[in-house]
């Protein structure tokens, strides 16, 4: 958890300055936030996610170029309702959390689709490899009382077996499928307008 917080306390600093400089909003994430996935296994669905993870998100959807986001995740809080599934997944045939801890999203070129629709442009790192992905989320921003909420969801399709993320065994798809949806749905909130 150590190098989680170190992790996002570097990128937070590098965003907060080019942020601030740039007068973008700090959000505060809400506990009810939710860092999901949805993989296959023997042809059934299987929900799952991650129950730790932090995120830094300077946002303001009329400066686009100067928002960024980071969001660090501890893989080892996996939750997929089963222990045995769940160990299976940090091991070392799949995300080896002993010798890659965490998984980040990093993203700093966003994109208005219209209405409240985006994308966000950044990288995703699991286990070492670290790729190029675009994250089209919806966000709902509303006020009361002068504290603004915002609401972020979003899915993304990846390639486990980009990541590594199958080693072995692990690497045959006929068990475990190849696609895995990631799915976010974040809450925020920070106070003035």
């Amino acid at each position: 958890m150590t190098r989680i917080i170190r992790a996002l306390a570097a990128a937070g600093a590098f965003w907060s300055a080019a942020a601030a400089a740039n007068d973008v909003p700090f959000w505060t994430v809400e506990e009810d936030s939710r860092v999901g996935f949805v993989a296959t296994q023997s042809g059934a669905a299987v929900e799952g996610a991650f129950e730790a993870f932090t995120a830094e998100i300077a946002f303001d959807p009329g400066n686009l170029a100067a928002s960024r986001v980071a969001v660090v995740i501890d893989v080892a809080s996996v939750n997929s309702e089963s222990k045995d599934r769940d160990d299976t997944i940090r091991s070392a045939a799949l995300f080896d959390v002993a010798q890659w801890p965490e998984a980040r999203f990093m993203a700093e070129g966003f994109t208005a689709l219209g209405g409240d629709r985006f994308e966000a442009a950044g990288e995703l790192t699991m286990r070492d490899a670290t790729l190029p992905v675009v994250l089209p989320f919806t966000l709902v921003i509303t006020e009361e009382a002068g504290v603004q909420r915002a609401r972020a969801s979003g899915e993304l399709e990846v390639s486990r077996l980009d990541y590594g993320i199958g080693q072995g065994l692990w690497a045959d798809t006929s068990v475990v499928g190849e696609a895995v949806v990631i799915r976010i749905d974040i809450t925020a909130s920070r106070s003035g307008s």
